[in-house]
């Protein structure tokens, strides 16, 4: 089978096509034939990506990693580049499935209808589909009107690990971290307001940097901490290794996404064994239920309260030894290899 990345390798879902293709290769045998279990990344669909997939005994499965901003500029362009893949492949004997990743949902605004037919389009044209969730399943089953139900997959945790001499979080500056590309509705305003009451030495950091044409985000946390004192970092984008570092250094890692679907971010953490404040949503709740004791989660309004308490015993956001990280990327490969199977019957 193939594994069929689109977009720049730097992107968190080729990043995760990735990793899956690394679980998947890791214990099978048929890893060491490159034509038997092959990884193809491409910057974008054109002409010649069907003949980078198709060897000469045949495509065999093709499995994508979708999201509609990596496949065109706009939700129709995304859609109509993926169908059109996945139509090709099929006129060659191809089976197709895909991880659908952002599943549209009604906070996307504006866009939402146009990303709905986007993916149902997508979904349709496919062999099999899967989500990272079940809020996600719901999200599928709710709005895109197709009667399949797609397979549940939850993003894998790998155990990352941080280089040697990195500091701890009580070493340095005491500080509250949000990780990841800063965009609309991501939560780093919220969280640095949820800090106006605490004492103005503790800094705020922003792990990443500004989504294309959201510099303005970045303007309006420097404004806010310039109001009331308090240090500020944006880093920018810092390659693994020094994320890593860093993120070994913030005291208290938060995640106040109330509209996420499936979080790489979140996810990033808790593979550093970091447990972050996250809020109640029914993502978060599912996320809890299946890996307890891996995430701090919190209503709304306790934001600030949950703050302060978690910086007088930071000790809570760090996942105790006892406690395993679900799912494992031994159980995502188990899980892919299901729906793989009964694709290929």
């Amino acid at each position: 089978m193939t594994h069929l990345l689109v977009g720049p390798p730097e992107h968190g879902v080729v990043r995760y096509g990735t990793a899956v293709h690394a679980a998947l290769a890791a214990d099978d045998p048929a890893a060491d034939d490159p034509a038997g279990h092959a990884l193809v990344a491409v910057p974008a669909v054109d002409s010649r990506t069907v003949e980078s997939v198709c060897t000469p005994t045949g495509p065999g499965l093709v499995h994508l990693q979708f999201t509609d901003r990596l496949f065109g500029a706009s939700a129709p362009e995304a859609a109509d580049a993926a169908t059109g893949l996945v139509t090709a492949l099929h006129d060659r004997g191809a089976r197709v499935t895909a991880t659908l990743h952002d599943l549209p949902q009604p906070s996307d605004g504006t866009g939402f209808t146009r990303r709905v037919e986007c993916y149902r389009r997508v979904a349709a044209a496919l062999d099999a589909v899967v989500v990272s969730s079940d809020h996600e399943s719901a999200l599928y089953t709710d709005h895109l009107g197709l009667q399949s139900p797609p397979e549940v997959i939850p993003l894998m945790v790998e155990t990352l690990v941080v280089p040697p001499g990195a500091a701890e979080p009580s070493a340095g500056t005491v500080s509250v971290g949000v990780l990841g590309f800063l965009y609309p509705g991501k939560g780093h305003i919220e969280t640095l307001r949820a800090m106006d009451d605490l004492d103005a030495d503790i800094a705020f950091v922003a792990l990443g940097a500004p989504s294309p044409g959201h510099d303005d985000l970045v303007h309006e946390l420097e404004a806010h901490a310039t109001a009331v004192g308090r240090p500020l970092e944006v880093t920018g984008f810092l390659d693994d290794a020094e994320l890593y570092r860093r993120m070994a250094t913030i005291t208290v890692p938060v995640a106040h996404h109330r509209h996420m679907s499936a979080s790489a971010s979140v996810n990033t953490w808790r593979s550093l064994r970091r447990a972050p404040l996250v809020p109640r949503t029914r993502y978060t709740e599912e996320m809890a239920t299946r890996s307890p004791g891996t995430l701090l989660v919190y209503a709304d309004a306790d934001l600030p309260a949950t703050i302060a308490a978690a910086l007088d015993d930071p000790s809570r956001t760090r996942i105790g030894d006892d406690i395993a990280v679900h799912p494992t990327p031994a159980e995502v490969a188990a899980a892919h290899r299901v729906v793989f199977e009964r694709v290929c019957r």
